[in-house]
């Protein structure tokens, strides 16, 4: 496709030209379940390697989503000093749990990612002020 510009539909016997088109891919380090790609298959895009987020990183982003949200939604002042004790305390148990609950292959649905934090993040947002009346309540 990236080569021809196109492909051949098998169906009606033409080409079908490709003009104006990206091709993005991302892909994570192989094991689990991952294969290796082909330097054949690479040539065709810019390489760039993202490290993961430190712990500090993490903080800072989800506590201004919590913190903007709590801030908007005019939640107590005791409830906003919860904000960043609730983001350590979710890093830190998806640290945790990253580093004790490992995939094998009777488990490979152990992978967890930075998607999961943040469906903790989207489920704590639906939260509103009148609901968390007290730190008990929160």
């Amino acid at each position: 496709f990236a080569d021809s510009g196109g492909f051949y539909d098998r169906d009606k016997w033409f080409f079908k030209q490709i003009v104006d088109a990206s091709i993005i891919c991302s892909a994570a380090p192989p094991g689990g379940g991952r294969s290796e790609l082909t330097e054949r298959f690479m040539r065709h895009f810019s390489v760039l390697c993202v490290p993961k987020p430190s712990t500090a990183v993490l903080t800072q982003i989800f506590c201004s989503v919590l913190g903007g949200h709590m801030t908007a939604h005019n939640f107590k002042n005791e409830i906003q000093s919860l904000c960043t004790p609730t983001v350590q305390s979710t890093i830190e148990l998806y640290m945790d749990i990253s580093q004790q609950l490992l995939p094998i292959p009777a488990k490979s649905h152990y992978t967890f990612n930075l998607r999961d934090i943040s469906k903790v993040f989207q489920g704590i947002l639906m939260c509103s002020a009148s609901t968390a009346t007290d730190k008990a309540r929160f």
